[in-house]
């Protein structure tokens, strides 16, 4: 049964901090020049204007409810301020049961704000419906504090519910209130509300374009955030660090450098403030678009930096290859005193295993809890799991999957198996799958895994069933897509050996690549092509990978000395093998950053050292 506000108020006490003046004998002890009694309404407001002490809060708040001293609408919110923030809902609660007859929307708006604040957002949400129960009308301060704790909850049926409140009191029309509906929306995963709200808003200020930059970003839509980002900067609405911080992240995520570097100098050229938060972004962007240098360059400039900085940068070493450097700069963060997280150490353990560094990962995994306190999570026995396994050692693999104090996951499982398939562990591999699909019994990459798996031992009747139990499930293999960005336009390919129109020369460039790269030593590397078909055959099916059609087309419509590519898969070896030997006979230096690190193809080497 619901209680009513006064029940609500009733069952909290106050009696634990109401210390009767006379039990009091410290030198904290606040003078009360008058008798208790006699506590006029001046002197109890010059009092709480100059409150520094929460004991001598105290003190007043018990002289008031003894001796029931009236308190008008200003001293009452001053209370609620200092109670709500120190103590929370309790004594707070004993000031409305106590002062009922002072409290207004704004008073109720007040304690809203303190609780957001605070992170009790499920007790924002009970005073506004004890608003609403008791006649107190919401005003043009309520919805904005109590939409954002409805965010933090995810309450999307109650958001749509406040929506419709604000809507029949007339205040659709206020761009405070649209703001945090947009921002409710999006985080609520309802990004269409979210935009259908920003469209209809009368009134729009920089906040609210930021509000639906980041809830495009929050739902991973990273090309509507920029178009946003145009939209906002061709109508003249100047954008803030808080606008670059979304913004950033969407490049990259998308791997759009031109675009990025673009916003960075936006922001030297307007003289925005390099924070923290800026430049981590901008590390964050940089590092994620394969220019570890620049983002080094952004790290050297920043004059504050914390933990989340140092990670970024850890981890930007990491995906590029550049593993000793990560380890160098580990060190140097300890050595300055920041202390290492979870995400710290989560970059080390991946810069270990992109590189093989098998004995330091141990080393780290292992100080993680002796000498940081850190207890391991599932992302880190992850990685020394795919750590352990692509360096052959399987059985300390296995041994460390069993001794795991959490249930595996479906990527402790995912790297197990990937290890059998490069070292050809059909039994082990096998074990992985089991467990794999019982957690997972509808990924279309677990069945891939393990079709490859019997590809490579030339297993075609099991690698039939694989494909007819995938038919039987409905299940559909992840199609593979590559972009790349040319004069800050991001172009899209999927695997496909159909031309499509208008790419006619794409093709026909990959054809006459595919013929010179043969006569400088190419082979096509068809051990993964799961089908028991002529040689022939297969070859063709390699030759149209998203990655190969980018990197035609940036050969045929970019003059730039490096070209950079973005797949949602992990490239595979013969993709590999040609991007390599393109790079050497083109004289083209190539970027692509794969599901899971970066491969910088320059002169016929990659920077990974056929390694990942």
């Amino acid at each position: 049964m619901k209680r009513s506000l006064k029940q609500f108020l009733q069952t909290s006490s106050i009696l634990s901090l109401c210390i009767p003046p006379s039990a009091v004998r410290s030198s904290s002890t606040l003078t009360l020049k008058e008798n208790p009694t006699q506590l006029t309404q001046p002197t109890l407001t010059h009092l709480l204007e100059t409150l520094t002490n929460h004991t001598h809060m105290k003190q007043i708040l018990t002289h008031m409810i003894v001796n029931n001293t009236p308190i008008d609408h200003f001293s009452l919110m001053k209370l609620i301020d200092i109670t709500v923030s120190s103590h929370g809902w309790g004594p707070s609660a004993l000031l409305f049961k106590q002062f009922n007859q002072v409290i207004d929307s704004e008073v109720c708006n007040l304690v809203i704000r303190c609780f957001t604040q605070l992170n009790k957002h499920l007790h924002s949400l009970f005073v506004y419906t004890q608003m609403r129960k008791h006649d107190i009308l919401p005003d043009y301060g309520t919805f904005p504090a109590v939409l954002k704790s409805v965010a933090h909850l995810c309450r999307r049926e109650l958001g749509r519910s406040i929506h419709c409140c604000a809507i029949q009191m007339g205040f659709d029309s206020d761009v405070y209130t649209n703001t945090a509906l947009v921002h409710m929306y999006s985080v609520c995963l309802s990004v269409d509300d979210a935009c259908q709200v920003f469209d209809e808003m009368p009134e729009r200020n920089a906040v609210s374009w930021n509000a639906l930059i980041t809830g495009y970003t929050h739902n991973r839509m990273f090309r509507e955030a920029l178009d946003v980002f145009r939209e906002m900067h061709a109508e003249g609405v100047e954008p803030g660090e808080v606008t670059m911080v979304g913004v950033l992240s969407a490049c990259a995520h998308l791997g759009a450098l031109n675009q990025g570097r673009w916003i960075h100098d936006y922001i030297i050229h307007n003289r925005l403030r390099l924070n923290v938060f800026v430049g981590t972004a901008l590390i964050d962007m940089y590092g994620k678009c394969g220019v570890v240098d620049e983002a080094e360059q952004v790290f050297r400039e920043m004059r504050a930096k914390n933990v989340y900085t140092w990670n970024v940068l850890i981890s930007g070493y990491a995906m590029n290859g550049r593993s000793e450097t990560a380890l160098e700069a580990f060190s140097r963060m300890v050595m300055e005193n920041f202390k290492p997280d979870e995400v710290t150490f989560l970059g080390i353990l991946s810069a270990c295993c992109h590189q093989g560094l098998v004995d330091e990962g141990r080393r780290h995994f292992m100080s993680m809890k002796e000498g940081f306190g850190l207890q391991p999570r599932i992302e880190h026995y992850g990685c020394m799991v795919d750590l352990l396994g692509r360096a052959g050692f399987l059985d300390e693999a296995q041994e460390l999957i069993q001794t795991m104090c959490m249930k595996p996951d479906p990527v402790i499982w995912r790297a197990l198996l990937g290890a059998c398939r490069i070292h050809g562990n059909t039994r082990l591999g096998e074990f992985a799958i089991r467990n794999l699909l019982e957690i997972e019994p509808n990924n279309g990459e677990n069945y891939v895994l393990l079709a490859n798996l019997y590809a490579r031992d030339q297993r075609w009747v099991k690698v039939e069933e694989v494909r007819e139990m995938m038919d039987h499930r409905g299940i559909q293999k992840v199609p593979g897509c590559s972009s790349i960005e040319i004069e800050n336009v991001v172009y899209e390919f999927v695997v496909s050996d159909t031309v499509e129109p208008g790419f006619e020369e794409v093709y026909k460039l990959l054809a006459d690549m595919n013929k010179e790269l043969k006569l400088a030593g190419y082979f096509v590397d068809t051990d993964m092509v799961s089908y028991d078909v002529e040689e022939e055959e297969k070859e063709h099916s390699m030759m149209y990978h998203s990655e190969k059609l980018a990197l035609a087309f940036g050969l045929l419509k970019s003059s730039s000395k490096t070209l950079r590519i973005v797949k949602n898969l992990r490239i595979c070896l013969d993709c590999h093998g040609f991007f390599k030997l393109v790079s050497k006979v083109y004289k083209r230096d190539i970027t692509v950053r794969d599901r899971n690190r970066f491969h910088h193809f320059v002169g016929g080497v990659c920077s990974c050292k056929d390694y990942w």
